[in-house]
């Protein structure tokens, strides 16, 4: 079996970038490939999903493989005021390997079933999420991901067993003061003087040193007005990011506390509402040494790269929907430069024949 199809599956998608929950192009395409090889076909799955399942009618696992299917919005180059979507992270890849691995996947099962999902919505970090609302891990005992990686990451042609994303966090903190005019600064209560002692201080929050972790303000907000008056209110917002889940709520219950100390100190209230939240990886240690035995057992020692890391991933919500799921995200080695999200971003596709043979020789080792 060649795969070569992911290739040419994956230029067709190129070309239908959609953005997140706006995927009605790409999941038409994609469930057509899907009947063309005689599939029984699930769509608009929490949204534009669409899943497939096919059962051995044996006992066994029950293993889902997910790929995203959604693209990146960026300026129009004609007309700055208009949004296009580019497939600047890879996700046409990803649905173009599993579309290729597809037939001799259906040929592998032995045991067990299967289940392919090709999720919208990624981008968003709601994909994961709505498909879970629609049920798609009922009955799901493993969830299986990947991903293209850039040249910082691993060497082209090489795949590792384990992307280890980061949990992360979006935080807006608003913090009400008391107006007044500047001349007289002692009859209000300035909410830029607390912002900056509370980015102070949240910028000192400590957690366990033998963990990678940041947190840095991002963006500063407050009212227009007279410049010569002090302002009712300003908002922060934070970009947090933690090695692991339990590190990041380490984090976030931290920063609540600094905002409760703003009363004390300035009189002022400050509150703290998460924005943006994705989890991080939780992946099944037996899973990974599986997948590394596979990739050496297909392509060679070479072929086996070291662990990468880096980003946010809502496919981790499978693993918090479901903790008894098991779960594994691996990394392809496409080359990708200059790097993921950038609007240039290119990659040699030529890896992609491969990457759906490493998906269905793993597979087999799960449900053959």
């Amino acid at each position: 079996m060649t795969y070569q199809n992911s290739v040419s599956f994956r230029r067709d998608l190129h070309e239908l970038a959609e953005l997140s929950n706006q995927e009605k192009k790409t999941s038409k395409y994609i469930a057509g490939k899907l009947r063309e090889m005689g599939f029984n076909v699930k769509d608009h799955v929490g949204g534009y999903g669409v899943t497939v399942d096919i059962d051995s009618g044996l006992p066994g696992p029950t293993t889902m493989i997910r790929a995203d299917m959604d693209a990146l919005p960026y300026p129009d180059e004609n007309d700055p005021e208009k949004t296009v979507a580019i497939h600047a992270c890879g996700h046409d890849a990803h649905c173009g390997v599993l579309l290729g691995a597809a037939q001799e996947l259906r040929n592998t099962l032995k045991k067990g079933k299967l289940r392919l999902a090709f999720q919208p919505g990624e981008e968003s970090l709601t994909g994961a999420q709505n498909m879970i609302k629609d049920h798609v891990l009922d009955g799901v005992d493993i969830v299986v991901g990947s991903h293209i990686r850039p040249v910082q990451d691993i060497p082209f042609n090489t795949f590792c067993a384990s992307v280890n994303h980061v949990a992360c966090a979006t935080a807006e903190i608003t913090i009400n003061g008391k107006m007044a005019h500047a001349a007289r600064p002692h009859l209000g209560i300035n909410p830029i003087e607390a912002a900056s002692q509370l980015i102070t201080a949240i910028g000192l929050i400590k957690v366990d040193p033998n963990k990678s972790w940041s947190i840095k303000p991002t963006q500063i907000h407050s009212e227009k007005g007279a410049t010569n008056s002090i302002p009712s209110y300003v908002k922060v917002i934070f970009d947090i990011r933690a090695q692991d889940n339990e590190a990041l709520q380490q984090i976030l219950d931290k920063m609540k506390g600094s905002c409760r100390a703003l009363k004390e100190i300035f009189g002022a209230e400050a509150s703290s509402e998460i924005i943006d939240y994705c989890p991080g990886p939780e992946y099944d240690p037996e899973l990974v040494d599986l997948m590394k035995k596979t990739i050496v057992e297909q392509f060679g020692e070479k072929a086996l790269a070291n662990d990468c890391g880096g980003g946010g991933e809502d496919f981790h919500f499978y693993k918090i929907a479901n903790p008894e799921v098991r779960t594994i995200y691996f990394g392809v080695g496409s080359g990708a430069t200059p790097g993921l999200h950038a609007r240039d971003m290119h990659f040699d596709d030529s890896v992609l024949p491969s990457a759906s043979q490493l998906l269905v020789e793993f597979i087999r080792k799960i449900n053959g």
